[in-house]
């Protein structure tokens, strides 16, 4: 396939035809996490606590991807180790999935229960030359996953929100004005718990050299931050495609994998 969406024909059921791995692969992202099945891994050999640390001139610019709104980082001297990561990440990028409506819209579910949104912190493993090369490596990229439910305004969150009306349109990008980000604003206290598992990317490529760290507890943003989401374009404004809602893959077979709490 030339191209791939979220439509009836251009979606996640229809992506194995240009991406095999889809169909194929045994470690694909996201998956429904069974509580009940999730084994202790705080007793794991010589693992450390997770640890995160972020530079506030971090993000370069804002772009809309035609799947998503991304923020593309220059992550020198980002760092992100320990849980199950055996080596330093840097960030490399963040950008979020959502539902047309606040029921669903995250892309890890737990136990069957959905989100509104899910945001994704993308790290690379500082032992490769680059991102791209990092991509393509069984433990290349380390995501942070945050499940998002609507309610408080984010104060760090709407900084990202006050850019999205400048790309409305697929591949339009701003940079971002005002203060700078704190992405460690969007995580929880270093002592929350999360779950962790190897996965894959959740758009195509999907490769499967993805570290999982998805946290247990919500982050909160407005209505009205939801709102300035889907009110992006998948295309373009006269685009029979529409606004960008609902660009979420739906979970994938955990085959013999195990997920862990930290």
């Amino acid at each position: 396939m030339a191209s791939w969406g979220y439509g009836s024909e251009d979606g996640p059921s229809a992506w194995h035809e240009g991406y095999p791995v889809a169909k194929e692969g045994k470690r694909q992202s996201p998956i429904d996490i069974q509580t009940e099945s999730v084994v202790d891994g705080s007793a794991v050999t010589n693992a450390k606590p997770l640890k995160w640390s972020y530079k506030l001139d971090h993000c370069l610019n804002v772009e809309n991807t035609g799947s998503s709104w991304k923020v593309n980082v220059n992550g020198d001297g980002s760092s992100l180790t320990g849980g199950p990561l055996d080596s330093e990440y840097e960030l490399w990028q963040f950008h979020a999935h959502w539902g047309s409506e606040d029921k669903h819209g995250s892309e890890h579910t737990v136990d069957g229960k959905t989100f509104a949104s899910e945001l994704h912190l993308v790290h690379w493993n500082k032992k490769y030359d680059s991102p791209n090369v990092a991509a393509g490596k069984p433990d290349g990229l380390a995501v942070l996953g945050l499940f998002i439910q609507v309610g408080d305004r984010h104060e760090e969150f709407e900084k990202v929100v006050r850019a999205l009306d400048k790309i409305k349109n697929k591949n339009e990008k701003t940079s971002l004005e005002g203060s700078a980000i704190d992405c460690a604003k969007f995580l929880p206290a270093s002592k929350a718990p999360f779950w962790t598992y190897e996965g894959s990317l959740t758009t195509p490529p999907l490769l499967e050299s993805v570290m999982w760290i998805v946290f247990q507890d919500p982050i909160q943003i407005s209505s009205d931050q939801m709102k300035a989401m889907r009110s992006l374009n998948f295309a373009s404004e006269a685009s029979e495609l529409g606004k960008m809602v609902n660009n979420y893959r739906p979970p994938c077979e955990l085959h013999d994998r195990i997920v862990r709490q930290m």
